[in-house]
């Protein structure tokens, strides 16, 4: 019973292929339903596979409105010295303009984002040796219409950025000390 069973299953498996191969139309249906899928993964996992690699094109305007500060009477500059390290940094295509062409470009679609050094940045982040510190902050302003990952990749440089500032803050202080 279960020979003529399976017998029966290979004859009904056997006919269906030899109609999909004398069909034309069913094989090229066949083969692209087992081509397509293949085609859309590599594309996707090509496409995703290392989405920070080029973010050099990815426009992010900073503005360095920063006066300095001097702590102990040696003058400082974090942001002339955060703007030289960003000069150095190729990850993100950074560009150096003045507030309001960083404020149009955002608003317009010419960055992605932008980051602004206030002009007490260096005298807030110094009165840390103060008995009455402030807190020293940047003024980030994002697009969000323009690309749906650029702002996350923004933001990882702005989280870079924040690392480079406490670097500098520390050599500052320890030269200062």
């Amino acid at each position: 019973m279960k020979f003529s069973c399976m017998s029966n299953i290979f004859r009904i498996y056997k006919r269906d292929i030899i109609n999909i191969v004398t069909n034309w139309a069913a094989l090229i249906v066949i083969i692209a339903l087992i081509i397509l899928p293949a085609l859309y993964a590599w594309f996707n996992i090509k496409a995703l596979w290392n989405p920070y690699g080029n973010t050099s094109g990815i426009l992010v305007a900073v503005v360095n409105e920063d006066s300095g500060a001097s702590i102990n009477g040696e003058k400082i500059n974090i942001g002339n010295e955060l703007v030289q390290k960003l000069h150095k940094n190729k990850n993100i295509g950074w560009k150096f303009v003045s507030y309001e062409e960083a404020d149009y470009g955002v608003k317009y679609g010419k960055y992605y984002a932008s980051i602004v050094i206030p002009q007490n940045f260096s005298q807030k982040i110094t009165s840390l040796v103060n008995p009455n510190p402030k807190k020293a902050e940047l003024i980030y302003s994002v697009n969000e219409k323009l690309n749906a990952v650029a702002p996350k990749i923004t933001e990882s440089g702005v989280t870079r950025i924040q690392q480079e500032i406490t670097n500098a803050f520390v050599k500052t202080v320890d030269d200062v000390i």
